[in-house]
Parts: structure tokens; C-alpha cells; sequence
């Protein structure tokens, strides 16, 4: 073979890939496919199924749902606000008293006693032990008390009559007003004020339609009033019966008393003031000291004189805490009934605004919780506590600034006095709990009110809201 002829057989040849291959490539690729036939391939992994949902409500059912739980957050929000509120106005008040009674006391306990600090000592013990009972009446259900109504009534009713016993009561500047035990006095006519605004919301909520005919309106008034205002009236205490007397009718004006019957109920209370007056000399005198005060600044018209001095002297900004003169006998009453004209002397008139206020704040919130309570009794029970303290601290703070007459009523948590702490504040207790109470803020759903239409569903109903009648 020649060298030409072998390249060109070189360049003829089929290349390699395209060569038939030898018999035992082939036999090794015939078994491989025919293994690949038999053993199908390894699947690939499944994954799991998904786990079958729940029926779900449809959508509007599940937006009244979520709008009545918001909406019952949003009222239990609203009654932990008011609550703190009134707790922390109630305690800084106090303080506020605290301070001011002792400044108002230091001559007369050291001139009486020997010591300045023996009538702060006894105003402290009677706030420890009144803030004892506002934390322990805030966490007693408020519906105990529409049961404990009659008893606690009875039991006002009957200290009054003990007070009027010679060998029980103690008769200080001719009057009967106190109890004296062991050194300690309880004056059964700050119990019977808010014993009497409790009777008569537990009496409306029993039978709601009563307060508007006229007989159940003259019955409402004549048990809560009557009784305790004759027993008051005989100790003689005419400011503490006009006290109870106004707590009682802004109860009845809260249940939907009828504007005719209030006209009538104030013309006949106006006449029987008037009675009162004229029959008492030591009263005609203190109205016409009202009037004309400076007729008989040494005599009648001394105290009413005096405290205008003191808020006068103090100005804007006052003479400075504890540097009052008029604390040194020149004020009659500067612990109790005119504690206003010492505030007025020490602090100014920025001391007394700031008195205002924290009474405004208190009242206010207490209204605020009685609005808010969808429950009747709790609804009343605070419109009569806040009642009784904003009108007793309007006619004390009103004689101080010369606008209302002398009724001698002391002004709530700050002057001295500690029946009048200890119930105010055990009253300021049951409002806390009215304003943080599950039952202030229930409302029935719209099923239940169409459910509650068939008769005995309705009673159930009412039942309910009125915290079981």
C-alpha cells in the first residue's frame, strides 16, 4: 500500500461516534434498558396535604363580634381611667386637707393641749382609717349596699336618736351633734346623708315608675328625707338638713323626677326654711349677719367678718404657709367651718382656685362614672354620694367667701372632723368600685333584646339590668 492510497483511505473512514459498536458495548446497553423497564423510577417525595380548615362564620357575624368586644374593652378602658381619677383627686385632696388642718391647728392644740401636733395627730389617725375603708369599700361589690339599705338607714336613724339622749350626746356650743367615745366624737348626721341618697336609689330601682306620679314621688321624699331631717333639725343642725335634703332631690332629678313636682317639692321647702328661721333666733341672726355683716362684726357678724379678713389678706399669693394671724383666735371656727379663710389668708387666691378645682375634678368624675354605669342603682348611688360631697363643699366654701349664710357644715376631707373623713371617703370607695364593676357596663345584645320581647324574656331582661330586683 502506498502512502497516498493509506491517507486517502484515512480521510474515507467514518470517525469514531459513528462506528457500530463492538458486541459486548452492546449487550452492556440492552441490559441496562431492559433493567430500566422492569424497576420504574424513585418518585419524588409527596408533600402533605394541607389540614382541612374550620368553617369559618360569615363575615358580618364575625365584624359584630370583634365591634362588641372593642366596644367592651373601649367601657372597662373608660371605667380604669375614672377610677384612677378619682382615687388620685381623692388622695391629693386629702393631702392638700392635711397640710392646711394642720396649719389651721397648730395654735389652737398648742394654746389648748400644749402641744402643736395633738389635733393633726387624731385628723391622721381618722385618714389612715378612712383610707382603709375607700380601699376596701372599692373592691365590695356596690350591689351589697342596695340590700344593706334599710339596715344602714335604721342604724342612722337610731344614732341620731342616741345623740339626743343627755347622757349619750354631747351638747358643744348648744347644739347635740356628737358622740364622744374614749375621746373620739362620730356625728350620726354625716352617716344619715349618705344612708338616706342610698334608701332612696335602692326605693327608685325598685319600682322605677313610682318617681314619676305624684303620690310615689311625695313617698320617696317623705321616707328619705323626713325622718332624718326632723332628728337633725331637733340637735338643731339646719345646714346638715339642707345638705341631705338637696343630696335626696338631685337622687330623684337623676331617676326622671317630673319638673312639677320638683316646683312644688322646692316651694314647700322654701316656706318650710323660711319656718325654720323665723323660730330660731340664733338663724334670723346669722341671716341678717349674711346680709349685712359689718352691722355687728364683734357679734354675729363676726365670723363672717373675720373670714373675709383672712381671704383679703392673703391676696394673690397669700402670707405663706403657716404664717396666718387670723389662726390666733381673731377666726372663730378655723378648723371646721372656716378652714376656707385660713386657706384663703396662707395661700391667696391661687390656694383657694386650686381648692375649686380639685372639687370640680371630684364631682365631675363621679358624674362621669354615674353617666357611664348602665346599671341603675350604681347609676343613683354615685349621683348621691357626689351630691352630698360637692353641695356640702359649695355651702362651705360659699359662707367662707361671704355669697351663701353660716350653716356651720365642715368642708369634706379637709377640715376636721372624722366621721365626716371616714364617710366620705368609704363613700369615694363604693364610687371606685361603681366605676370599675363589670356589672356598670353591661349591655344586652340586640339578640337578646329581640329574644327579651316575648314577655318573661323582658322580665329576665330587666332583672338583669337592674342588677336582680
Amino acid at each position: 500500500m502506498t502512502p497516498g492510497r493509506s491517507g486517502a483511505d484515512d480521510q474515507l473512514r467514518p470517525p469514531a461516534w459513528l462506528e457500530t459498536p463492538p458486541p459486548e458495548r452492546r449487550r452492556a446497553s440492552e441490559r441496562r434498558a431492559s433493567e430500566r423497564r422492569q424497576v420504574p423510577p424513585e418518585s419524588p417525595p409527596r408533600r402533605p396535604a394541607p389540614p382541612a380548615r374550620r368553617p369559618q362564620p360569615d363575615a358580618p357575624a364575625r365584624r359584630r363580634g370583634g365591634a362588641r368586644r372593642v366596644a367592651a374593652r373601649r367601657r372597662a378602658a373608660v371605667g380604669v381611667r375614672e377610677r384612677r381619677i378619682l382615687l388620685v383627686t381623692a388622695t391629693v385632696l386629702l393631702m392638700y386637707g392635711l397640710v392646711m388642718a394642720y396649719s389651721a391647728s397648730t395654735a389652737k392644740a398648742y394654746f389648748a393641749y400644749g402641744s402643736s401636733w395633738y389635733m393633726i395627730e387624731r385628723q391622721a389617725t381618722f385618714a389612715v382609717l378612712g383610707v382603709i375603708a375607700m380601699l376596701v369599700l372599692s373592691r365590695v361589690d356596690y350591689v351589697v349596699w342596695r340590700r344593706a339599705a334599710v339596715p344602714l338607714w335604721l342604724f342612722a336613724l337610731v344614732s341620731l336618736m342616741a345623740v339626743l339622749v343627755p347622757a349619750v350626746g354631747s351638747q358643744i356650743n348648744g347644739a347635740r351633734r356628737w358622740i364622744i367615745v374614749a375621746g373620739f366624737s362620730y356625728s350620726p348626721s354625716e352617716v344619715a346623708k349618705m344612708a338616706c341618697v342610698c334608701l332612696v336609689a335602692a326605693l327608685v330601682v325598685s319600682r322605677p315608675a313610682e318617681v314619676l306620679r305624684a303620690g310615689g314621688f311625695t313617698k320617696l321624699v317623705a321616707i328619705g328625707v323626713g325622718p332624718a331631717a326632723v332628728l337633725i333639725m331637733l340637735e338643731p343642725d339646719l345646714g346638715s338638713t339642707l345638705i341631705l335634703a338637696l343630696a335626696v332631690v338631685l337622687v330623684l332629678v337623676a331617676a326622671g323626677a317630673r319638673l312639677r313636682h320638683l316646683v312644688t317639692l322646692g316651694s314647700l321647702a322654701v316656706a318650710a326654711i323660711a319656718l325654720a328661721i323665723v323660730v330660731e333666733p340664733y338663724r334670723m341672726a346669722r341671716l341678717t349677719s349674711f346680709i349685712h355683716p359689718w352691722k355687728d362684726p364683734q357679734g354675729a357678724g363676726m365670723q363672717t367678718v373675720q373670714s373675709l379678713v383672712s381671704i383679703a389678706s392673703g391676696r394673690i399669693f397669700g402670707v405663706g404657709l403657716g404664717n396666718s394671724i387670723q389662726k390666733f383666735g381673731f377666726l372663730p371656727e378655723q378648723t371646721t367651718d372656716s378652714i376656707t379663710g385660713i386657706i384663703g389668708e396662707e395661700l391667696g387666691l391661687i390656694g383657694i382656685l386650686f381648692l375649686i378645682a380639685l372639687y370640680v375634678v371630684l364631682v365631675w368624675v363621679i358624674l362621669r362614672i354615674a353617666l357611664e354605669s348602665r346599671e341603675p342603682f350604681g347609676k343613683l348611688l354615685a349621683v348621691g354620694v357626689g351630691s352630698v360631697i360637692g353641695v356640702q363643699a359649695a355651702v362651705n366654701i360659699g359662707a367662707a367667701l361671704g355669697v351663701l349664710p353660716l350653716t356651720g357644715v365642715p368642708l369634706p376631707l379637709v377640715s376636721f372632723g372624722g366621721s365626716s373623713l371616714v364617710v366620705v371617703l368609704g363613700g369615694i370607695g363604693v364610687v371606685a368600685n361603681i366605676a370599675s364593676n363589670r356589672r356598670s357596663h353591661i349591655v344586652a345584645s340586640s339578640e337578646r333584646e329581640s329574644r327579651a320581647r316575648g314577655g318573661r324574656g323582658d322580665r329576665r331582661s330587666s332583672h338583669a339590668c337592674s342588677g336582680g330586683r
